[in-house]
């Protein structure tokens, strides 16, 4: 993949090349041009991934793209807690934004539908945020026998 055209989308700040994968990043990437982009490459959409930041805070977010033997990581993060939707430019993004919706509270504003995926009760948009930013130790805790 030619590294000069991943640099060319709007908000890209490096791309380099680890363990076989390239890594594009870009804290203010334009999203929707970059789905484009991707898909005028030949390129589609495998997973997304969420890391949030911290418990009010943003979430990175990882576009993981492929193409044959190809990978391009595409990492970006939440401005103000929402990011826009590419569900309408790559359609395996629909599922993983209403699902990063429901467990880190990002909001994806342009999804098609936006309506959570089931849930428990009770339960509030972001029901993860807060034990994926808690303290190191609360997360080594075991929470039954099976995990000691």
């Amino acid at each position: 993949m030619d590294a000069e055209r991943l640099q060319a989308i709007p908000g890209v700040a490096s791309v380099t090349l680890r363990r076989g994968a390239l890594w594009v990043e870009g804290p203010l990437l334009d999203v929707e041009a970059m789905a484009d982009a991707m898909t005028a490459l030949g390129l589609r959409l495998a997973a997304m991934t969420a890391i949030p930041l911290s418990p009010g805070g943003e979430t990175t977010i990882i576009y993981h793209y492929v193409a044959a033997s190809q990978v391009i990581n595409v990492r970006t993060q939440s401005r103000n807690g929402s990011l826009a939707s590419v569900a309408t430019r790559a359609r395996p993004a629909s599922w993983a934004e209403r699902e990063i919706r429901d467990l880190y509270g990002v909001e994806f504003p342009g999804h098609p539908n936006p309506v959570p995926l089931m849930k428990p009760p009770g339960f509030e948009n972001g029901m993860l945020r807060e034990a994926m930013c808690g303290p190191a130790a609360f997360a080594r805790s075991p929470t039954s026998r099976l995990a000691i």
